[in-house]
């Protein structure tokens, strides 16, 4: 039997199904070091097309544009911040290689994001049947996802992003991991869906985190007990524990998005339990859940400070007390433990 041509009714309906797409009319994509002019000009547009595709789902209104390069490392240093910064990106290095980011920038002061990534994690997307494929798509929804979960934060807490100052460096650390935890959680909870599922990734980079960080901890803690430098040990415990409690939240997230449980994760669910960090694992579910449920509506930080209290209990776990003074300093107690000696 042939199929009907749908009737203009049904191309009504069909359409008003179907989102908008939310991505700028023109996406710039900028294109480094690939063979010919003419093979960059055909992918920047290929990319281009599957972005604009996403932005059906994802917003992307503010998205600022796309570089695509053969030399990541370089495309970071060389981006447009729109402000005046000496910060320089740098790939993620350690457990999990970076190989894409998408930072704020500012243009005419508005605070947007560009999505920067390394050329081979996106070339798959020229032949559909590559099995990596399915694997950029992911890659790309994840960089999109981070656009709209940035812009929910501008427009929540306006004069924030790129402009505010924290008054004091325990709150500008307590906000770091903040900000990465809340972010990863988000964007792997909205992005888990398109492409290739990652919960193999995220388990395995959770995982080998889970056993590592203490231990890495304690080396810095013993250092420290030699150059005896405040400042540089609290950034490296808020940030080696942080980064483990960024791994948790990247789990967690895409758990939530695929709708799994840790009995659904045999592997997780054996790592995590009786291990330290397993009540902290629990706590930081909820609260990132507690920020899911209100997102974009937040009327002030309450729901974020509980991160930024979770990373303080976790650096207490490990032997690091941190107390606030009345005149914005901090004050820092690192009892000596066996674990912790030179």
């Amino acid at each position: 039997m042939d199929e009907a041509e749908p009737s203009r009714d049904d191309e009504t309906i069909l359409a008003a199904e179907t989102p908008q797409a939310t991505a700028p009319e023109c996406i710039p994509v900028s294109l480094k070091g690939f063979d010919t002019e003419e093979h960059a000009r055909a992918f920047g547009n290929l990319v281009a097309d599957y972005t604009r595709a996403l932005s059906r789902y994802i917003d992307l209104a503010a998205l600022d544009g796309i570089t695509i390069a053969f030399d990541y490392n370089q495309a970071l240093l060389d981006i447009d911040h729109g402000y005046e910064t000496s910060r320089k990106l740098t790939p993620s290095e350690g457990i999990a290689l970076g190989v894409a980011m998408t930072p704020a920038v500012m243009r005419a002061g508005v605070v947007k994001s560009h999505m920067l990534f390394h050329a081979g994690v996106l070339l798959p997307l020229e032949d559909e049947n590559s099995e990596d494929y399915q694997q950029a798509i992911h890659t790309l929804a994840h960089e999109c996802a981070h656009v709209e979960v940035t812009e929910r934060i501008n427009r929540a807490f306006p004069g924030t992003i790129l402009q505010k100052k924290y008054s004091d460096h325990r709150t500008a650390l307590r906000w770091d991991v903040i900000r990465a935890c809340w972010d990863e959680y988000a964007v792997t909870r909205i992005c888990a869906q398109f492409g290739k599922q990652a919960t193999e990734g995220y388990e395995e980079t959770f995982i080998a985190s889970l056993q590592q960080t203490r231990d890495r901890a304690n080396e810095l803690i013993k250092a420290f007990r030699l150059h005896g430098n405040v400042g540089q040990i609290a950034a490296e415990v808020y940030g080696t524990y942080g980064e483990l409690m960024k791994f948790a939240s990247c789990h967690l997230g895409n758990m939530a998005g695929l709708g799994l449980t840790l009995d659904d994760l045999p592997r997780t669910k054996e790592a995590i339990a009786g291990h330290w960090f397993e009540p902290h694992f629990e706590r930081l579910n909820e609260a990132c859940q507690a920020l899911f449920e209100k997102y974009g509506k937040w009327n002030d930080a309450t729901l974020f400070e509980a991160i930024g209290d979770l990373v303080e209990d976790v650096l207490a776990d490990g032997g690091v007390f941190v107390s606030p003074m009345e005149d914005g300093q901090f004050y820092m107690n690192i009892p000596y433990r066996p674990e912790t000696m030179p």
